[in-house]
């Protein structure tokens, strides 16, 4: 049997002897030919095929090529011909072409160019005709008439036009073209129209803002959001329908969304199906939706989610979770039945990282809130993604379980890396600073140590790259001051949890009674304790020039006049246990420091200052409404010189108040000197606008600056804002505050505008 089975095999009209014998003269392809093409060129039809001369000839190689003609959908029919000579063989593809657009016209437009619509429809002159795809562009040129207003448009083809010249012809009956004026909604009794227009897409006319078009696929789409946003806050029998009433000339229209409330049913009992691993207390213990509690759509999802993170926190990473509403035997009533599918618990194999062609491999797993051998705690792995992601290397992160082997899963880490370096020539205006030029570079993952070893390094962007650490020089000329600076931050030094940071800086600006010229250095050294706490110690020194003083100037101005020399010794320790460095929205911040000043003049300086974040809701698109909290305190012991002291006002202090605008005065001009004790306390709530990038705020200032120890005054301010956040300039969003003055002292400065933008050009 074996004797026979090689003989097959070896034999001449096998198919591995022809796949693996060395191809002679006679199975050599000497040439390609085409017949049959009466649209396309040879040339055209031979792009799709691999089979060249001088390759060797199979069977399979050639009707790999018949199937990749046929899925051109070019061709009704192709067959591969072969031909045996003595030179070799001649392959011939006989093909029997689908006909061809001669050409797309349109009768019957007047909204719209030819133009306009052919770039609607998916096909042109040239391409097969397919009546499927025809099809699709009558539906295509309806749908664009729809989308701007002619809600009655009607499109057609000629098939006579098809069938004897190869023509397709679209002929559109455009109808009136409707204004869509208002909308009205009847039966709501539990939501307003106003919180209802927040639910539909639809917008009537309001110029030069909303065109109003009519477009029924849009009412439609918000029928059915309406009705899902009913039974989503409890209203399970809701219905919702419209109702289109149009004027006489058939150009105006008025859409009543009819509303049939019904009842809004209550949660009876809570069932939990599978679970063995926690109990049903255990279960429930944080949920939202318990008896009693109105059904809502949107608490419920997030319940499941909490169910799911109690198991993926203790390595039941493939848990499921299940609801199923059934209505109870009385009116108004449902249950909760939860089917909990609880699967295995894993533990971390390897972890393996993909992706990062620049940023070393360290730099990613100190980010990591998991290790092999623990737990595969999903709540981790989520922490550290968010953790990836704010570093602001990496345009996408992914960390997902793998494997097959029992009771461990190895964990995935995908990376796509972003740019991140940056060259600014840019412009900026704020309220504290004016008008500022920028001229910087940046790098977010820079390596001291990667010194290029050849042009080819610089080139492909490898040199001084890939460590993670932050270089940046900058230079600001602008009306109010001039600054430059260069920075060099390490956050891991010998990737242990220690940062070090070093700046050289030079600072210009022109106070109220004379002109301030600082320079000098700094260097710090942090390190990250467990539980979120940080602590850093940072030293400077720093020469300080002032001149060109008014004769008005106060005489604690005039006592600083001429050049200073301080150092200073500096400690801080922070608690950070919000949940986002650039959106912070639950957990406290606080931050303690004490800095030691010597030199010309001798004193100590101490701030505290502490923020907290609570969010209050979040809505369907999982953006969050958020109120925030700040108390602020600072103190200096000793004789400071006015360029030391605390100011107020601006943006980050008082707003309402001037940058500055609050403080002590001395001289005839009742210019600010600054103060020894400062006070600051404020809320802010904020909240989406448009999409993940608009947030309004409101918010509540208040606080005061005084010469010494105590509140003689007290400043309060409320008002309202905008941020603003575009991606390319970094997470830090832009700010629009307007704010207003409630309690002031008489010699204050206020200003009911705040801001803070740039843009790069």
């Amino acid at each position: 049997m074996l004797a026979w089975v090689l003989a097959w095999a070896l034999s001449p009209t096998s198919g591995w002897a022809q796949a693996n014998r060395p191809a002679g003269p006679r199975d050599t392809v000497i040439e390609v030919r085409v017949e049959g093409n009466q649209y396309l060129s040879v040339s055209a039809v031979l792009a799709n095929v691999k089979l060249r001369p001088g390759q060797a000839y199979t069977d399979q190689a050639v009707r790999d090529d018949e199937q990749r003609l046929l899925k051109t959908r070019k061709f009704e029919r192709v067959e591969a011909v072969k031909t045996q000579t003595d030179r070799g063989v001649i392959v011939t593809f006989r093909v029997v072409e689908r006909p061809v657009v001669d050409a797309v016209l349109f009768e019957g437009n007047k909204a719209f160019k030819d133009a306009e619509l052919a770039s609607t429809v998916p096909f042109s002159a040239g391409d097969p005709i397919d009546p499927y795809t025809i099809q699709s562009g009558v539906r295509a040129i309806e749908s664009r008439y729809r989308a701007e207003g002619y809600y009655d448009a009607k499109v057609t083809y000629d098939p006579d036009a098809l069938q004897a010249q190869r023509r397709v012809v679209f002929r559109v009956v455009e109808g009136p073209k409707a204004s869509l004026q208002t909308i009205k909604f009847k039966g709501n009794q539990s939501y307003s129209a106003r919180r209802l227009r927040g639910v539909i897409k639809s917008r009537p006319r309001m110029w030069p803002i909303a065109p109003g078009r009519l477009d029924l696929e849009t009412v439609d789409r918000d029928v059915v959001d309406l009705r899902n946003f009913y039974r989503s806050e409890g209203y399970l029998d809701a219905e919702v329908d419209r109702e289109l009433a149009f004027s006489p000339d058939k150009k105006d229209v008025v859409v009543t969304f009819l509303i049939e409330e019904k009842s809004r049913f209550r949660v009876r009992k809570l069932v939990f199906d599978g679970a063995k691993v926690f109990d049903a207390n255990e279960l429930r213990k944080d949920l939202k939706l318990v008896e009693g509690a109105f059904y809502d759509g949107l608490a419920l999802r997030r319940d499941m989610d909490k169910i799911q993170n109690l198991y993926g926190q203790i390595g039941y990473i493939n848990t499921r979770v299940n609801v199923t509403t059934p209505y109870a035997d009385k009116p108004g009533l449902v249950d909760l039945i939860y089917s909990v599918d609880e699967g295995e618990q894993f533990r971390v194999g390897r972890v393996d990282i993909r992706g990062n062609a620049v940023t070393q491999e360290r730099v990613i797993r100190r980010q990591l809130q998991f290790r092999p051998g623990q737990v595969f705690n999903t709540v981790a792995v989520e922490e550290s993604r968010l953790r990836l992601s704010e570093t602001w290397l990496f345009e996408k992160v992914e960390i997902t379980p793998y494997g097959d082997k029992p009771g461990e899963r190895d964990a995935l880490v995908t990376l796509q890396e972003r740019p991140t370096g940056q060259f600014i020539v840019g412009a900026g205006v704020s309220s504290n600073a004016g008008l500022l030029g920028t001229i910087a570079y940046a790098e977010r993952n820079f390596d001291i140590l990667a010194w290029p070893k050849s042009w080819d390094d610089v080139k492909a962007g490898r040199a001084f790259k890939g460590a993670g650490q932050t270089f940046r020089i900058t230079a600001e000329p602008g009306t109010e001051f001039m600054r430059f600076h260069i920075d060099w931050l390490e956050p891991y030094l010998f990737d242990k949890p220690y940062s070090l940071g070093t700046r050289a800086f030079v600072f210009t600006s022109g106070r109220e009674t004379y002109d301030e010229t600082r320079y000098g250095g700094l260097v710090s050294l942090g390190h990250s304790f467990p539980n979120r706490w940080y602590g850093e110690v940072a030293g400077r020194i720093e020469g300080i020039r002032a001149n060109d003083l008014d004769s008005s100037a106060p005489p604690d101005v005039v006592d600083i006049k001429g050049t200073t020399v301080l150092g200073g010794a500096k400690g801080t320790i922070v608690r950070d246990k919000t949940d986002s460095r650039w959106l912070p929205s639950t957990g406290d911040r606080i931050s303690l420091s004490y800095e030691q000043v010597v030199g010309d003049f001798n004193f100590g300086r101490a701030v505290a200052d502490y923020h907290t974040y609570y969010t209050v809701y979040t809505d369907a698109l999982e953006r969050k409404h958020i109120l925030a909290a700040r108390a602020a305190g600072g103190a200096i012991f000793g004789d400071s010189p006015v360029f030391e002291r605390f100011y107020g006002g601006g943006l980050g202090s008082v707003r309402g108040f001037e940058y500055r605008g609050i403080s002590p005065r001395q001289g005839p001009g009742r210019d600010p000197v600054g103060g020894d004790f400062m006070m600051f306390v404020g809320g802010e709530y904020s909240f989406p606008v448009v999409g993940q990038q608009l947030r309004g705020v409101v918010f509540l200032d208040s606080g005061t600056v005084e010469r010494d120890f105590g509140i003689t005054t007290y400043r309060v301010s409320a008002g309202f804002g905008l941020r603003l956040h575009v991606p390319f300039f970094g997470p830090v969003p832009m700010s629009l505050d307007f704010g207003f003055p409630i309690s002031k002292h008489g010699d204050d400065d206020t200003q009911w505008l705040s801001f803070s933008f740039g843009w790069v050009f």
